[in-house]
C-alpha cells in the first residue's frame, strides 16, 4: 500500500522505534484527481498521525479510515448558520502581467490585501478589477520581488523546471519530510497519558498551540480529538480566516494572550513552563524576535516537545518567507504542471490543499512520537516540517500524469451539525481521527491557563 509506504517513510525519519502501520488502511472509494498522487500523499499521512497515536495508546487493534469522509475533511466545508463561508477573501486569485505570465496574491487576512494594493499603487478601496488593470503593467518577476520584499504574500507561476533551477530549490532539494533535533538533555517525563487501548490515549497531555492557517491548527485539531488538552492562542489584534478557525477548531480552547505586553509575555511564558507540547507554525522568528526562541524555551522547560511548521523552510535565500500552500503550489511549478496535464490554459492548482493537510497530519505524528521518544529515553525535542518539504516530497520521483481537473465535494454523511455556543448553528466534517469532544470555541473565549490533568 503506497500510502502505508509513505507512513512508514515519515515516522522512520524520527527518533526511536517506528510505530507500525499495517493494521491501518484507507477504505476503498474514488481518488483525487490530480497530475500528482495525492492521495499517497494525504493518506500516508493519515496513517502516520494514526500510527504514532497509536504508539503511545499501546494499541495495534485494525484502523478503517472511511475516505469518503477524510475527502470531506479535505474540502475544508463550514457553513454558519446555514450559510457557506467561503475560503478565500480580498484580492485573492490569478492575475496576468505584461509579459505574458501569470501571478497568484494570497489576500485572505485583509492586511496583506491592503499591502498588494500599496505595492500596485492603487487606494484602500481598490478590488480585483483594479489589481488586474494594475497587474496588467508589471513583469511577473518584478512583482513577486516587489511583494516579497514588501512582506506580502504573492507569487509568480513558474513550471517545474524554472523552480528546479531556483537557488531556493536547490538548498531545500535534499530537506527529509520530517527532521528532529535534541535540543537538551531533560529526565524522562513519566507521568500517565490516557489508559492503554482507551480512545483518549493523548489525556493528559497539554499542548500549546500557535497557529492559524492551516497545517498547524489540523495537528493541534488531531492531538486534541485524541484527548489531549490543546490550548490555541492568539491575540485580539492579530487577523484570522474564519473558515481556518472553525474547521480545525473542535476540541480545542481558545485564549488571548497578546506578547506584545509585559503581561501577556508573562502568561505565554507561564503557559509554555508547564506545556509538554508546544506547536508553532507562525513565521520563522516571530517568537523569537520576543524572547521565545526554541532554545530558550527548552532551557526553561526541559523536557518539551516542540513542533514548528513554516511555508518554505529555515534555511536557503528564502528562508522564513511567508506563504500558504496555494503560494507554494504556484511558487514551485505545482500549478503550471497542472495546467499542462489537463490540457487547459488556466491554473490548475491541486483539487485540494493538499500541503496543508498533510503537513498538519504529519505534523501531528512528529508530535506524538517526540512525546513517546521522550518518555522512553528524556530530552529535550524539536521537529520541523515545512510545505516545501511536503511539497517536494509529492513531487520527488514522479512525472506529472494526464488527468481532468474535478474538485470533491463533501459527502454530507461525513458533515456535523452543533450548536456552538457564542459562535452558531455550525456544519462541519466530523473528525477522519479520534472524536470531537466539543465544538469550536469562539476566539479569546478561554481563560489562557491549564485545566487539571485528570
Amino acid at each position: 500500500m503506497l500510502s502505508a509506504s509513505l507512513a512508514d517513510h515519515a515516522l522512520a525519519l524520527l527518533p526511536g522505534v517506528a510505530p507500525p502501520t499495517a493494521h491501518i488502511r484507507i477504505s476503498d472509494g474514488p481518488g483525487l484527481a490530480s497530475a500528482f498522487d495525492v492521495d499517497r500523499l494525504v493518506e500516508g499521512s493519515v496513517i502516520a498521525a494514526a500510527a504514532a497515536i497509536g504508539g503511545i495508546a499501546g494499541s495495534e487493534a485494525p484502523v478503517e479510515i472511511d475516505r469518503r469522509r477524510l475527502h470531506t475533511v479535505l474540502t475544508t466545508h463550514v457553513s454558519l448558520d446555514d450559510e457557506p463561508i467561503s475560503g478565500w477573501g480580498g484580492l485573492s486569485g490569478y492575475y496576468d502581467t505584461a509579459d505574458d505570465r501569470t501571478v497568484q496574491f494570497h489576500g485572505n487576512f485583509e492586511h496583506h490585501s491592503a499591502g498588494i494594493r500599496t505595492v500596485l499603487g492603487l487606494g484602500p478601496d481598490a478590488g480585483p478589477t483594479e489589481a488586474a488593470d494594475a497587474v496588467r503593467r508589471w513583469q511577473a518577476a518584478d512583482l513577486e520581488r516587489a511583494l516579497i520584499d514588501a512582506g506580502m504574500i504573492g507569487a509568480m507561476l513558474r513550471t517545474l523546471d524554472e523552480w528546479a533551477a531556483h537557488p531556493h530549490a536547490a538548498a531545500t532539494r535534499d530537506l527529509p519530510l520530517v527532521s528532529a533535533a535534541n535540543l537538551g538533555d531533560a529526565p524522562a517525563r513519566t507521568r500517565l497519558l490516557g489508559e492503554p487501548g482507551r480512545a483518549a490515549p493523548l489525556r493528559g497531555l497539554r499542548v500549546l498551540d500557535t497557529t492559524r492557517v492551516l497545517a498547524g491548527p489540523v495537528a493541534g485539531q488531531t492531538l486534541a480529538a485524541h484527548g489531549a488538552d490543546v490550548l490555541r492562542v492568539g491575540a485580539p489584534h492579530l487577523p484570522h480566516v474564519p473558515v481556518g478557525v472553525l474547521a480545525t477548531g473542535a476540541g480545542k480552547r481558545n485564549a488571548h494572550v497578546d506578547l506584545e505586553t509585559p503581561e501577556g509575555r508573562a502568561t505565554f511564558d507561564e503557559l509554555l513552563g508547564d506545556a509538554d507540547v508546544w506547536l508553532d507554525a507562525y513565521r520563522p522568528g516571530a517568537f523569537a524576535d520576543r524572547g521565545f526562541d526554541a532554545a530558550a524555551v527548552a532551557e526553561r522547560n526541559p523536557g518539551l516537545t516542540v513542533v514548528q511548521l513554516c511555508a518554505f523552510d529555515w534555511i536557503g535565500p528564502w528562508a522564513g518567507r511567508r506563504g500558504f500552500d496555494s503560494i507554494v503550489q504556484s511558487t514551485t511549478g505545482i500549478v503550471r504542471a497542472g495546467s499542462a496535464s489537463a490540457g487547459r490554459s488556466e491554473p490548475t492548482p491541486l483539487p485540494v490543499q493538499a500541503l496543508d493537510y498533510a503537513t498538519g497530519w504529519l505534523a501531528a505524528a512528529t508530535a506524538a512520537s517526540l512525546v513517546a521518544h521522550q518518555r522512553s529515553h528524556g530530552g529535550t525535542w524539536l521537529g520541523q516540517l515545512s510545505l516545501l518539504r511536503t511539497r517536494n516530497e509529492l513531487v520527488r520521483g514522479a512525472s506529472p500524469s494526464p488527468f481532468t481537473p474535478a474538485r470533491p465535494t463533501a459527502d454530507p454523511a461525513a458533515l456535523d451539525t452543533m450548536d456552538a455556543p457564542g459562535v452558531g448553528r455550525l456544519t462541519i466534517p466530523a473528525p477522519v481521527l479520534g472524536s470531537r469532544t466539543h465544538p469550536p470555541r469562539p476566539l479569546g473565549g478561554d481563560e489562557p491557563v491549564w485545566l487539571d490533568r485528570r
